[in-house]
């Protein structure tokens, strides 16, 4: 019983709230942190936390701005995010030239467009999803999940889509949440620019756009 009280207290303390302009720029300074320092991608890419912040910065509040994102507040403290839109606006055609990462998600996404093509306002991606570091474990991230869900679902979403590239998110997503993986692309088969940008991340081997119904 006294295991189920801290709990419980635990999640009255750990607030999932939508994503606004309170809490905008801590969510955008935690997903930068995270993304640069841990994401297998950008690790494999060796990129530098202050060009992922000037990259990044567009993009991330054109996002926010469409009101799917959530952030979890522990202590007026923001310690997780989750960032997402519509997948029709993130597949929208972009200028060249094309990061490494930018080109892997492209080919993902036009292996998703195969399995099913998509309108405006029916298919939701979560395109980041950051936990602080020392808030891993708690079932941060699949709260702030569900809240984003949540948020598609009202707003009249079908599909929610979610790119997958840690062992921890496939995991979660795949077998957790119960969501189909639509498209896959093996890290040492991918080639950008003559070269192998991703072939030297151990685990997991791919990256996996999974699809879940809302």
């Amino acid at each position: 019983m006294q295991g189920a009280d801290i709990a419980s207290q635990e999640r009255a303390v750990t607030m999932i709230l939508p994503l606004g302009t309170l809490h905008h720029a801590a969510a955008f300074d935690l997903v930068v942190r995270v993304f640069a320092g841990q994401s297998t991608l950008h690790r494999a890419l060796g990129v530098e936390v202050g060009a992922y912040r000037r990259t990044l910065r567009p993009g991330f509040d054109a996002m926010v701005g469409e009101g799917l994102s959530v952030v979890a507040v522990e202590g007026g403290a923001v310690v997780g995010a989750l960032i997402a839109c519509d997948f029709h606006r993130a597949d929208a055609p972009t200028p060249e030239p094309r990061t490494p990462i930018a080109a892997l998600t492209d080919a993902l996404y036009a292996r998703y467009q195969r399995h099913r093509a998509t309108e405006p306002g029916q298919a939701m991606l979560v395109d980041m999803g950051a936990v602080a570091p020392g808030h891993g474990g708690r079932g941060l991230y699949q709260r702030m999940r569900d809240a984003a869900e949540d948020r598609g679902r009202a707003a009249g979403y079908r599909h929610v889509i979610g790119e997958l590239s840690s062992a921890a998110t496939q995991y979660v997503v795949l077998h957790k949440r119960g969501h189909a993986a639509i498209a896959e692309i093996a890290f040492a088969e991918f080639i950008h620019g003559g070269t192998r940008p991703f072939a030297t991340i151990p685990a997991p081997d791919r990256i996996v756009l999974a699809e879940g119904h809302l």
